[in-house]
């Protein structure tokens, strides 16, 4: 499976091209994911080719994987990158920033496996386990998740605090930091290491969420 994924130069998103259909190079990886052991996908990630590296991350992060803080700091000393296709979405990002965006986006799907487990309870209780409803809607709301909001918290103020204390981390990271803590109204209680990258980068993200932290200034929120 391996070999059959480093010959592709393209990761993929589960659902491709205009009429979304699944990714054959997504179900490998998730053939991967049952076979390999963790120790055989924390080697891949650290040392496969790009497109191994994405999936084998991808993997780490849905096992709760220890060694997401040390690969993260690995991917972001050595900016490796990946070329990804997402539905009709073509383009190449960097790794460090595919993880933020993997933990930050984590806490939808910890919403929505919150919300089919409260739906699927409150059938059963209703004594409507029997209804079309319920046989319709109850092999399709399947999301599944290890992690909870809490875990995820801390895990993103780890990231953040990696990205912070290197100098050398771009303007697309911070401004991530930024857009995301805004959008969630939090103030990190690290934001002043942000001022360094304000006198760096010239970042709409980094002005508007630094007044929000320093002066309670809420402006327009940033799409995240």
């Amino acid at each position: 499976m391996y070999k059959q994924i480093a010959k592709s130069k393209i990761a993929e998103g589960k659902n491709i091209s205009v009429d979304g259909h699944e990714s054959e190079l997504y179900k490998i990886h998730e053939k991967m994911d049952k076979i390999a052991t963790d120790q055989e996908i924390e080697y891949i990630a650290f040392h496969g080719n790009p497109v191994n590296k994405y999936y084998a991350t991808n993997i780490l992060f849905k096992k709760k994987s220890k060694s997401l803080e040390k690969l993260f700091k690995n991917y972001l000393k050595n900016k490796d990158s990946v070329e990804v296709l997402r539905g009709c979405l073509r383009g190449i990002s960097h790794m460090d920033y595919e993880i933020y965006t993997r933990v930050t986006f984590e806490k939808q799907i910890i919403n929505q496996a919150d919300w089919e487990k409260k739906w699927k309870d409150s059938m059963i209780i209703n004594k409507k386990e029997n209804t079309p409803e319920y046989l319709n809607g109850v092999d399709i709301l399947n999301t599944e998740t290890k992690w909870t909001n809490k875990e995820i918290d801390s895990l993103v103020c780890k990231l953040d605090e990696i990205i912070l204390d290197n100098q050398e981390s771009s303007k697309k990271l911070i401004d991530l930091i930024c857009a995301y803590h805004l959008y969630e109204n939090v103030k990190v209680p690290y934001y002043e290491k942000i001022a360094y990258f304000e006198k760096r980068y010239n970042s709409q993200y980094i002005k508007k969420y630094l007044n929000f932290c320093r002066y309670g200034i809420r402006e327009k929120a940033i799409d995240f």
